[in-house]
């Protein structure tokens, strides 16, 4: 198993458009994002990684080899970061389709526990799900039996049982048909959409699981209220349970 963190983004919400470190690099706590979803999965025995990179590339590259050595990690750049979103980024990742791997989007921070939910061998492609009442701006699901029917964002309120959080599993048997689906939407001007455009077109014929999220924390950093409730709500809960796991 290894991971794949899309990360070429600016993070211009973030940022109001301002200069700025790439995102994923901001701190929470001691360590920057980015070095904790890698340490989260050398924990639990992956120490493979495709991260892709754009915006300040050489400074990301650089902060990625502190934490892995080169022989763990490829580094794809993503040319087209300012006018593309996630769809383009993961397919610019499919050579790398060859085995189960866990999906990061490089802005989310978590409790160590919903990753421990989802690295398994069970052959199952899972979606880590927080079940909530959702907004207009969230990726939504819609569940039937157990499987993942719709998943983007304009799912109807009345069907959405909560919200993607960015991280996932996605077997080896459903990446043919994600990399077909990834492809098409770069292909047919769907480049700037997010990756989701292609899962949810996978859905109706791959068996996408939900893995609920059971109020365990987790966010998304996309505004700087995000960052803050992230350092001073969400950081502390985790910091909490690693400190008595030691």
């Amino acid at each position: 198993m290894k991971a794949i963190i899309l990360a070429a983004g600016r993070g211009m919400r973030l940022n109001e458009g301002r200069s700025s470190i790439p995102k994923s690099m901001e701190k929470i706590g001691d360590q920057s994002i980015i070095h904790y979803q890698i340490e989260q999965c050398l924990k639990l025995g992956i120490k493979k990684f495709v991260v892709v990179v754009g915006y300040e590339k050489v400074m990301l590259t650089e902060h990625v080899l502190k934490k892995v050595n080169s022989s763990q990690v490829h580094f794809i750049e993503n040319q087209y970061f300012a006018e593309t979103n996630t769809l383009y980024s993961l397919y610019l990742t499919g050579k790398y389709f060859s085995e189960d791997f866990i999906y990061f989007n490089a802005d989310v921070y978590f409790h160590p526990l919903l990753l421990e939910k989802i690295v398994n061998d069970n052959g199952k492609t899972e979606l880590l799900i927080e079940k909530k009442e959702c907004g207009e701006e969230e990726v939504k699901v819609a569940i039937e039996n157990d499987r993942i029917v719709e998943i983007h964002k304009q799912v109807d309120m009345n069907k959405a049982v909560g919200e993607f959080i960015g991280i996932g599993k996605f077997a080896r048997k459903d990446q043919y048909a994600l990399f077909e689906a990834l492809e098409l939407g770069a292909n047919t001007g769907q480049g700037n959409n997010y990756f989701e455009y292609a899962v949810n077109m996978i859905s109706a014929f791959c068996d996408l699981h939900p893995v609920f999220t059971d109020d365990l924390p987790c966010i998304e950093i996309d505004f700087q209220e995000d960052l803050k409730r992230a350092r001073e709500v969400v950081y502390p809960q985790v910091q909490s349970y690693l400190d008595m796991q030691k």
